[in-house]
């Protein structure tokens, strides 16, 4: 069965809208007519020199233009683009391309040295290419072939469901990494489901419930004449009646109209939208949903994330809405010596953030909002193999939780136990999703595809846990990450969730290392709070301890406690636990 090409959805874009921004990157700005040129001429260019449908091309750049050139480049020609971690070591980038066998490599010129190590072991690709002004032996060049290959005719080939759009590899925290393959009928399916517009009209749902500054922030992104409602004197233009025909006309015309052509000329060319995330992970792979609907995208230079950095870009492009990954990128913002500087800007601009892949803890809302008054949140859900994009709101004045969020329909998601059955209200299993908007197969691995995927439903690993109410499940971490002490189990985040709620607790991680009376303990990990640094003493980790003991069942508690300046990060921003499990697995020992 034929199906749409995604690559077309930045065509439609230019066609409609060809002098808005699509991509900000630095000085260098990308209108959707030039964006697409670029990748006509990138497309010609794979095709003279073989790239054909079914191939897969390799990448390893940190964010630029050109990454998003060449994914939407390879999904008209049929191809799939293979991202490669840019911290990865020149063994692990040569994993990567013998398990990939891509017949093309792109790769910046920060990455010659790593490559010209493993390069003549890269049997299956026919022709190295690097971005840049540099010109290297043995290398294509990337700007000087398509100004060789410039075109402005479209290039397209007919796709079926199955044919692959592009393969994400797992961070290879339990084993070495494994290629998640999508297909364009799981993008399309995603973006039937509304997309990035989702995201938007999630928010605006809460309107009326949002402080007046708020307010007025996100009817400046709607189209006129409703954009009008944040005028006083318009105000009736906000009526009830008003809110459903802009939630029929944004929402349900989306839905209909997305997959066949696009959703740009019903005002989402408003949403400006930071993204610090990297593009190979799964969810700098989501930036697609800003250029697919007519969005402008601006990344990141900077590659570690940036407080100062994000917050000029804020201040400069009037950045509406911006991505992180959960606590960690959040806080960092919080923890920054700028924060003062830019705190009045940031409440003034942004209409809200969004977390990905790790969701804010209930102490992290209430920092923010500490900190931004007039911004909302926006929790998501999602992992390499599933994007069921479950996006949370919390406006200014809600009670924020951790982790919670409404549960999918039946034929979405379930919550199950060991034996596959559905667990009861107030019971814990794991969150499984059916197949829609989630992987094909992970690429040669029939054996852990068919672990993972299970009549059609994908097994996410996660813990949930469904509420009283059976209505709202709650997150509760990964099931790898559950602590076994004494036959009792410990689930991480709900002890770290305990431990931030204290005043002097900036961020913590609590992790199981091996134990001879117990199997396994907790050890807790805390970075204080600046003002209280100097406090770090055995009291105060007594003083911690006891703390958590007056909120969780005592075995719970952590029997050990350790302070440190810094966790270490994934280039996403997600704390490496497995890192700090293998430096501390001896801990007991020493």
């Amino acid at each position: 069965m034929e199906i749409e090409n995604i690559g077309l959805y930045v065509h439609k874009v230019a066609l409609k809208h060809p002098k808005q921004k699509a991509i900000i990157h630095g000085n260098k700005k990308l209108t959707y007519k030039e964006f697409d040129n670029r990748i006509n001429s990138l497309a010609n260019f794979l095709r003279n020199y073989g790239i054909e449908k079914g191939d897969h091309v390799a990448v390893l750049l940190y964010n630029c233009p050109e990454y998003l050139e060449i994914y939407n480049a390879c999904y008209r020609m049929g191809a799939a683009v293979v991202g490669i971690n840019y911290r990865y070591k020149p063994p692990e980038i040569l994993y990567i391309i013998k398990d990939s066998k891509p017949k093309m490599f792109i790769h910046g010129p920060e990455f010659v040295d790593a490559v010209k190590t493993i390069k003549d072991e890269c049997e299956s690709v026919k022709n190295f290419v690097i971005t840049g002004l540099d010109i290297f032996e043995g290398y294509l060049n990337y700007d000087n072939e398509l100004l060789k290959h410039f075109k402005t005719e479209t290039i397209e080939v007919d796709l079926t469901e199955d044919d692959k759009a592009f393969l994400i590899y797992t961070g290879g925290t339990t084993g070495t990494p494994k290629g998640a393959v999508w297909t364009h009928k799981a993008v399309n399916r995603l973006i039937g489901m509304g997309g990035m517009l989702n995201w938007t009209m999630e928010m605006f749902k809460r309107i009326r419930d949002m402080p007046k500054k708020m307010k007025s922030k996100v009817m400046k992104m709607l189209p006129f004449p409703w954009s009008l409602g944040r005028f006083p004197i318009f105000s009736l233009l906000h009526t009830d009646a008003r809110q459903a025909q802009i939630e029929e006309e944004l929402l349900e015309g989306a839905k209909k109209n997305y997959p066949k052509g696009t959703i740009a000329d019903k005002g989402v060319v408003k949403n400006v939208f930071l993204w610090p995330p990297p593009l190979f992970h799964i969810y700098g792979w989501l930036s697609h949903l800003i250029i697919f609907s007519g969005g402008t995208l601006v990344l990141t230079e900077s590659r570690r994330y940036d407080p100062k950095e994000v917050f000029e870009l804020i201040k400069k492009h009037k950045i509406t809405f911006m991505m992180t990954i959960g606590d960690k990128t959040a806080r960092a913002l919080l923890d920054s010596p700028e924060l003062n500087k830019y705190k009045k800007m940031v409440n003034n601009i942004l209409v809200g953030i969004v977390s990905g892949a790790a969701i804010f803890s209930a102490k992290t809302k209430k920092m923010l909002w500490e900190a931004f008054p007039d911004v909302g949140f926006l929790d998501t859900v999602a992992a390499t193999e599933s994007l069921q994009l479950v996006p949370k709101v919390y406006i200014p004045g809600d009670l924020v939780s951790s982790n919670t969020f409404t549960l999918l329909p039946p034929d979405q998601m379930r919550i199950v136990n060991e034996k596959g059955e559905n667990v009861k209200p107030g019971e814990m299993g794991e969150g499984i999703f059916k197949a829609g908007p989630t992987m094909k197969e992970y690429l040669g691995a029939k054996e852990k595809t068919a672990k993972t995927i299970v009549d059609g439903w994908i097994y996410s690993g996660d813990l949930y846990k469904l509420n009283e109410d059976g209505k709202n499940v709650t997150l509760i971490g990964r099931i790898k990450e559950t602590i076994n002490t004494g036959g009792e189990k410990i689930h991480p985040p709900e002890v770290e969730d305990v431990l931030e709620k204290h005043e002097k607790v900036f961020e913590s991680v609590v992790i199981g290392i091996p134990d001879p009376e117990w199997g396994q303990s907790a050890l807790a990990l805390i970075k204080l709070r600046k003002q209280y640094e100097e406090e770090a003493s055995e009291g105060l980790k007594q003083e911690l301890i006891d703390f958590v003991k007056g909120k969780l069942a005592r075995y719970k508690a952590p029997k050990h406690m350790e302070f440190v300046t810094e966790f270490p990060t994934s280039p996403a921003g997600k704390t490496l636990r497995g890192k700090l499990k293998r430096q501390y697995e001896n801990y007991l020992a020493e």
